[in-house]
């Protein structure tokens, strides 16, 4: 799916569009590029590209932008302001533009050796970019809108279940919605035009899962990640992996992904170890 165009002008409300437009031509201005991340792009691929309810659909907008240094973001966020449209807030991530909340997250160069950012000047706020730059690469390019035109990045769901994962692992126990949302796209990706994939280029995958679709999908869920991922994020996201579902582990994750599922403990495990074989399978 990697840089592929999805046209789906007209299905979002322009609560959501015109911020979003705002955005886009300020930070084109500046040569920033970013992409959607968090629940408004889960949003945006199960209920309006692939026709799926999601469990809650979100009031905010979250945003990944791919920036050098401070001063890059600085600017964008001084210009943001001046616009008059949007405000700032106490939260050095977050402003405002009328009732939507939009928190951007900035990526790449910007981050130190260990891919993690700390807001200056206190330094206080630090946190995890692991997997941005991996999952921006492999992005989808989704329109919008058509006019004017807005064209923005999202993951691919596989991208998605990477920042889900690590958002959840990094701030746990404060993410529990991570962990939902992780659980409803293993349950969803069935569902996601992936036929195509399971009878064909991955037909011997299927029938090692016995032809159950669901299972089948989630493997394929892991070993999609899996290819998206640097070498240390695989390294990081497998200790998760083998920590959540292992005999002696603690299932932080199982309890958080149950909060408001109905499965059964057992039968998240299963999906878990079933992640877990496509993600640590060799190609």
């Amino acid at each position: 799916m990697k840089n592929i165009s999805i046209d789906i002008s007209g299905k979002i409300d322009n609560t959501y569009i015109n911020p979003l437009i705002e955005i886009k031509n300020i930070a084109d201005t500046l040569n920033i590029t970013f992409f959607i991340i968090g629940a408004f792009a889960r949003d945006i691929i199960m209920e309006y590209i692939h026709k799926i309810k999601a469990p809650r659909m979100t009031m905010d907008i979250d945003l990944g932008i791919r920036v050098s240094n401070w001063n890059q973001f600085d600017k964008l966020i001084n210009k943001l302001e001046l616009s008059r449209k949007f405000k700032k807030t106490k939260e050095k991530q977050r402003i405002t533009y009328e009732d939507i909340s939009i928190d951007i997250v900035p990526f790449g160069s910007i981050s130190n050796k260990n891919e993690k950012i700390s807001w200056p000047p206190e330094d206080k706020v630090i946190m995890s970019v692991m997997g941005f730059n991996e999952v921006y690469t492999n992005s989808t390019l989704v329109r919008l809108q058509n006019n004017p035109s807005l064209e923005v990045k999202i993951p691919t769901l596989p991208g998605l279940a990477i920042l889900k994962l690590l958002a959840w692992n990094d701030n746990f126990p404060y993410r529990s919605r991570d962990a939902e949302d992780l659980l409803f796209i293993m349950m969803k990706y069935e569902y996601t035009e992936i036929d195509d994939k399971l009878y064909e280029s991955e037909l011997q995958l299927l029938k090692n899962e016995k032809f159950d679709n669901q299972i089948a999908a989630i493997v394929l869920l892991g070993k999609e990640m899996r290819m998206i991922c640097a070498k240390r994020t695989i390294e990081y996201i497998r200790n998760i992996l083998n920590n959540e579902t292992s005999e002696d582990s603690s299932y932080n994750l199982i309890g958080d992904m149950s909060i408001t599922s109905k499965i059964d403990f057992e039968r998240i495990l299963f999906f878990l170890k079933k992640l877990k074989k496509g993600f640590t399978a060799e190609k």
